[in-house]
């Protein structure tokens, strides 16, 4: 693995932290007036919105591209992704377009889904439904 990856990979939980501040920032601009805002899906802008709508909380996120042999580091750190609550994840990358999503629940299972095209996506929203877990998604643009 060369320095650059490297690097990468120690600023991906600062970039999502300065993310998460901005959007909470955003969302309170937002409570005093009405905005609309548009997310256009872009090769070097990766950025989406997990919805936890499963009814469990979510201890572990990964996102790792879809030709990766490993899922890399967890996206919450020792943060939770309580049931009803969104994290947005945010982080650049060139020449990968698919990506793989593994959250891992309390108490640990695990659901993965493969090959999340995150050019085009603005959330990803994940649910149970017959005691299996779903996604659905939301383009961009």
């Amino acid at each position: 693995m060369n320095i650059r990856v490297l690097n990468n990979r120690r600023r991906l939980p600062a970039i999502v932290a300065m993310f998460a501040v901005s959007m909470m920032l955003l969302s309170t601009a937002s409570a005093q007036g009405t905005h609309n805002f548009t997310f256009i899906g872009s090769p070097d802008k990766l950025d989406f919105t997990l919805h936890n709508n499963t009814g469990y909380q979510i201890d572990e996120v990964y996102v790792s591209p879809t030709d990766a042999d490993d899922w890399e580091e967890d996206i919450l750190g020792e943060d939770v992704l309580e049931n009803g609550a969104e994290v947005p994840i945010t982080f650049n990358r060139q020449k990968q377009s698919y990506w793989d999503l593994k959250v891992v629940f309390k108490g640990g299972r695990e659901a993965v889904w493969k090959k999340f095209d995150l050019t085009q996506l603005t959330d990803i929203f994940i649910s149970f439904k017959n005691n299996k877990v779903y996604s659905t998604t939301k383009n961009g643009g």
